[in-house]
């Protein structure tokens, strides 16, 4: 074990700067862009190949200096195999988006291709037990498993935003897994691949810690979420049956809760998925005063919570004390408000609206209101008013207001909805981009019932939303800081009406 971890943490030492090299030439780099890219400097993106390699060096460094370490099983080697070559498909990936840039459904095809090829590595969850309850899943196994290696793979690309977090959450995961492999069934092959990627991550972490030379890069993150998704899953199989699965979700609590609540946030916002934003954990963090070093205390430390319940649970054999560890380290983000309270103040109002809609007569329905700000200390309520103000005496029935200033760390979400007496084929919907100095601040969105003309009507809400037009100028500029003078005119893009749909 210590031989694996040793000879990984050498290699990545050396062979990072060489790669830093080529990732430069190939110009493989990240480029500051002034919005969400703030570092000052071109990077290399060096993760991906970096750890790959280290990975396969230690392994075979292991092998030769203790050939029948996996003689125990077949199904280690096999495991080793089908894991070399979707690492290779995912690095590969991840250095084409970190170069030309995929879209999000391109990168996530890739993805797709490496967590196929391990289906027939033998992972698959065919049975897990949650507090000692068997669960089949049957025809959906392999359907159950590609999402369990997606989910893994993504939660360490999201959370690789700051300089050292997505190294340093690596290193906690992986001795984890480690710790967690060794208590339940010592599988050698699970125990080398994370002792061998902590290792990695750690001589990596000399070029990546604040401020770093060198980022892992998508190639790098992808990599770090399947090897240790994969691992994970394999060593919490009890006798190659059913998968404990409450240890391995423990251990990745931190970033699920991160993916999880920017799928909230954007969804019932009215984004893609796949919009971006600054509003992950780190981003929050940062907000509250903790950067560089302390940032990844702060987060290692969470991941450290979670790590440590399940060690505990797998030690003690009491999967309550993993459910304990995640509950306490959850807790501690939102009750504190750094991280997840508004996205779980958005949830639960969607869900009080919900619920009012099943329980209460279309008559007998409220005025629907809220306001929830997402990051930022900015009021924004005086622009919100206005739209209002415009709603009713337009008679709208519903409008949106979605704020969103990653330079900044400015988001903010409002909507209004009336009780409309409308059928479906009259009511419109049409959504703005709010754009200020040829950089799109957010989107209004408006749905109602047009009185005659529609082209007439229209013109009329124009002139009604001339003055918010003026004012977001104004805030707009406020918060930029920049001097009156050089303001430019906010622009409303020419809605494209959807088709009519139902409020």
């Amino acid at each position: 074990m210590l031989l694996t971890f040793l000879v990984a943490a050498f290699s990545a030492g050396c062979l990072a700067p060489v790669i830093g090299w080529i990732c430069t030439r190939l110009n493989i780099v990240d480029r500051p862009d002034g919005n969400r890219k703030l570092h000052t400097t071109v990077v290399p993106l060096t993760g991906g190949p970096t750890l790959f390699l280290t990975i396969l060096i230690s392994i075979a460094a292991t092998l030769w200096y203790a050939p029948d370490v996996l003689s125990q099983s077949r199904g280690d080697f096999r495991f080793l195999i089908f894991l070399t070559f979707s690492a290779a498909v995912l690095v590969l990936v991840g250095l084409l988006d970190d170069r030309f840039g995929l879209r999000g459904r391109q990168k996530l095809f890739g993805q797709m291709i490496a967590a196929f090829i391990m289906l027939p590595s033998g992972i698959v969850i065919e049975q897990v037990e949650v507090f000692g309850i068997p669960l089949e899943f049957g025809v959906f196994s392999s359907l159950v498993t590609l999402f369990w290696i997606l989910g893994a793979v993504n939660a360490l690309n999201l959370i690789d935003g700051v300089d050292g977090l997505a190294s340093t959450t690596g290193i906690v995961l992986s001795l984890s897994v480690a710790a967690v492999t060794l208590i339940m069934q010592g599988r050698p092959d699970g125990l080398l691949i994370s002792l061998a990627l902590a290792g990695g991550l750690v001589g990596f972490l000399f070029y990546n810690f604040p401020p770093a030379k060198m980022f892992l890069g998508d190639s790098g993150s992808m990599l770090i979420g399947l090897v240790l998704g994969c691992v994970a899953l394999k060593c919490s199989v009890k006798q190659y049956a059913a998968v404990a699965l409450i240890m391995p979700t423990a251990i990745w609590a931190i970033p699920i809760f991160d993916v999880a609540m920017a799928i909230v946030r954007r969804r019932l916002t009215g984004r893609s998925i796949y919009a971006t934003d600054r509003g992950h954990l780190h981003h929050c963090l940062v907000r509250k005063g903790h950067t560089g070093a302390r940032l990844l205390v702060v987060v290692a430390t969470l991941c450290a919570i979670t790590g440590a319940g399940a060690i505990a649970s797998a030690l003690f054999q009491n999967e309550w004390l993993a459910l304990i560890a995640v509950m306490t380290a959850l807790s501690l983000l939102i009750l504190s408000r750094s991280f997840g309270h508004a996205e779980m103040t958005l949830l639960g109002n969607r869900c009080r609206r919900i619920v009012s809609t099943i329980f209460r007569p279309r008559e007998g329905r409220p005025v629907h209101h809220e306001q929830v700000r997402l990051q930022g200390h900015h009021e924004w309520t005086h622009l919100w008013e206005m739209l209002t103000a415009i709603a009713q005496e337009r008679q709208l029935a519903n409008v949106e207001l979605m704020v969103n200033m990653p330079s900044v760390g400015e988001a903010y979400h409002a909507s209004w909805r009336a009780h409309s007496n409308g059928e479906a084929h009259e009511i419109w919907r049409i959504e703005m981009p709010l754009i200020v100095d040829s950089t799109r601040v957010g989107h209004i969105k408006l749905a109602g019932i047009a009185a005659g003309e529609f082209s007439d009507w229209f013109t009329l809400l124009g002139k009604s939303l001339q003055p918010f037009e003026s004012d977001l100028e104004g805030f707009v500029q406020q918060i930029r800081r920049k001097p009156s003078s050089t303001t430019a005119s906010p622009v409303l893009v020419s809605p494209m009406v959807s088709e009519q749909m139902v409020t």
